[in-house]
């Protein structure tokens, strides 16, 4: 059973509490690291990433 502490329906749904800022996340929208619930923002300060800014070009799509 999950711990009730780091759990949270105030987005109108059951989802983790993120474990360095205690936002309410979707289970959707949490990354786990190190068994970790984090929010985006929270795992990119943590582990120093960088999110890619060249977008990558994909053969034969399309965007019209």
């Amino acid at each position: 059973m999950p711990d009730a502490e780091k759990l949270s329906t105030a987005t109108g749904q059951l989802g983790p509490k993120c474990a360095q800022t205690g936002k309410p996340l979707k289970f959707s929208e949490a990354i786990v690291h190190d068994g970790e619930y984090l929010s985006y923002e929270a795992y990119l300060e943590l582990t120093g990433a960088e999110p890619s800014t060249e977008p990558k070009t994909v053969p034969g799509l399309r965007m019209e």
